[in-house]
């Protein structure tokens, strides 16, 4: 892997050579440009990190308009599990994965804030990339939810060691006090496969890429911590 990052980010430099030479205008010839280069590539490092730099701020840029343009909907608690008023003035919204390790250290922070916070709204959104069972873990607490056990499911799950199985999220849900027929059925409907849908469509337009992640009224809260959450929601108040 290392290897390969070298061989590309070489053949990236060659590639800003060529372009610099092609866009040459100033009448200088293409051998003295060429010398140049040769005997001071850091000038064309320089002009790869500052073109990365300049690429890393724009689709930053990119993903806050985006963001903003989607305020509404990621704080929507539509088809997926919530916790908390309804109409709560402050809205917390949790982009996770049953599978992700940083998700599981994560949870018991937000399962203190959210005992400590009765008049905030706790929104889980799940994506599914992280493993093989990710699809299913999630699929499972949405189903969880229609019987009023996400958080239960929830806690279980995330507090679950190692990798899981389809029968181990099966025994969770058993654990819990989930009716299984129920619970199955719910889990392979139309209803939950559109609201993981929805959800994976969401990370795309706003550009989650990595989990967790937090919002908090529509904006990215950089919190990690059960008291930077709390410091985030007394801010939003």
């Amino acid at each position: 892997m290392k290897n390969f990052s070298i061989v590309l980010s070489t053949v990236a430099i060659i590639l800003a050579a060529v372009a610099l030479l092609m866009s040459n205008k100033s009448g200088v010839s293409d051998s003295a440009i060429a010398d140049a280069l040769r005997n001071n590539p850091k000038i064309v490092v320089d002009a790869l990190q500052a073109h990365q730099e300049q690429e890393r701020l724009a689709q930053e840029q990119a993903a806050a308009e985006a963001i903003k343009q989607y305020a509404g909907e990621i704080s929507s608690a539509d088809n997926v599990p919530f916790t908390g008023p309804k109409d709560a003035a402050v809205t917390v919204v949790e982009f996770f994965d049953f599978s992700c390790g940083y998700c599981k250290r994560l949870a018991p922070d937000l399962e203190k804030v959210i005992a400590d916070n009765a008049n905030v709204k706790f929104v889980f959104k799940p994506v599914s990339f992280v493993s093989n069972v990710s699809p299913y873990q999630a699929k499972g607490g949405l189903a969880a939810a229609k019987q009023g056990k996400f958080m239960e499911y929830y806690k279980a799950v995330m507090a679950a060691e190692g990798g899981m199985s389809e029968a181990d999220v099966d025994k969770v849900a058993e654990s819990v006090g989930l009716d299984m027929d129920k619970f199955k059925a719910d889990l392979n409907s139309s209803a939950v496969n559109d609201a993981l849908a929805a959800v994976s469509s969401l990370t795309q337009k706003i550009q989650v890429n990595g989990v967790p992640s937090l919002f908090i009224n529509g904006k990215q809260a950089y919190a990690y911590s059960a008291e930077e959450i709390q410091k985030a929601i007394d801010a939003a108040k």
